[in-house]
């Protein structure tokens, strides 16, 4: 397994902050690689040039991320509507790129309604009055969805597999193993939203639906800790059946229908534990931090926090005999 950070923009300075950190592997957002919309098929000359960049620095990219947002690559595919079909060869052209480029990972989202519902503010209830996000279903229970974007569950899964059908032989002809991001908040509903992918069975219908070394999950700890569950046999659940092709490693104070989501070393979770179990599974592809909170004197893109969680983790590999394949590298 390998250390990885995401990176939303690019330049010296990132890749040089990414290097001192002893970090190899990358995630990038796949939208940037496209039109100014986000839509379309994934360009090959923005992705090779990007390589490129990032090779002068000794650095990978290990997991493209398809555009999660409103009105984006495979939006009408979401909900149902016209024009899905054409999206759909969108996202396997952007496969085929992707694997021909031999990143091995595609992360996916699955939700109308994304990440939301969040307290708002700069909220001080982490360690030493660090800024950290606090969900409260109570607050947004009642909440409606916006015209033509509720979805029951049968309709989630409809699309969901109408989508997955088309899309993991593209990813098996690539060389590519996908990997969906589970609903993050976990709750039953949201917005409208059935949220089909907030329980581990609902996590595993999904992986069992089409059985294919393509078909897995990002693995987001925190989300997974937000479900309330074992977290460790959550790991062992999915990581024994090699279902487990991307990971974020971070923690959680509590779980639905009130969480916290704070730093990596101070949450529910003992997170040597947990690392110590995608070792024993012999998880072979990234770890890399997710959310962190606001801590003092930080960038807006958070580049203290992150440094922290890239150093913890990089102590508990080391700790369970994993190094996260660090490579010595000069750069000018």
């Amino acid at each position: 397994m390998k250390l990885a950070l995401g990176l939303s923009e690019f330049s010296d300075e990132d890749f040089r902050f990414v290097k001192q950190l002893g970090v190899d592997h990358v995630k990038i957002g796949g939208g940037a690689l496209m039109g100014p919309e986000q839509r379309g098929r994934l360009q090959e000359q923005k992705l090779r040039e990007l390589q490129d960049w990032l090779g002068s620095y000794g650095i990978n990219i290990a997991v493209v991320l398809l555009p999660q947002g409103r009105e984006t690559q495979y939006w009408n595919a979401r909900l149902g509507r016209p024009g899905r079909d054409r999206e759909i060869e969108d996202v396997c052209e952007s496969i085929q790129v992707i694997g021909e480029a031999s990143v091995p990972v595609v992360e996916y989202t699955w939700s109308i309604v994304n990440v939301w519902g969040h307290v708002p503010g700069r909220n001080t209830w982490g360690r030493g009055g660090a800024r950290v996000k606090r969900f409260d279903y109570e607050r947004v229970k009642d909440a409606t969805a916006p015209p033509g974007e509720g979805a029951s569950g049968e309709a989630m899964w409809d699309r969901l597999l109408y989508f997955l059908e088309r899309v993991i032989p593209a990813a098996e002809a690539a060389g590519v193993r996908l990997a969906c991001h589970p609903h993050d908040p976990p709750t039953p509903t949201l917005r409208g939203e059935a949220r089909i992918l907030g329980t581990v069975e609902g996590l595993t219908r999904l992986v069992d639906s089409i059985p294919s070394d393509a078909n897995g999950l990002n693995f987001c700890q925190g989300t997974i800790t937000e479900m309330g569950v074992d977290v460790i046999e959550t790991i062992r659940h999915f990581g024994e059946r090699d279902k487990i092709n991307h990971v974020h490693f971070r923690n959680v104070r509590g779980s639905v229908p009130r969480f916290d989501e704070v730093f990596v070393d101070d949450g529910d979770v003992d997170m040597l534990d947990a690392m110590r179990t995608y070792h024993d599974i012999g998880y072979k592809y990234v770890l890399m931090p997710d959310h962190v909170p606001g801590i003092a004197g930080d960038t807006p893109r958070g580049h203290r926090a992150r440094a922290h969680a890239i150093g913890y983790m990089r102590g508990l590999m080391q700790a369970v005999g994993a190094t996260g394949s660090c490579t010595p590298t000069e750069t000018d």
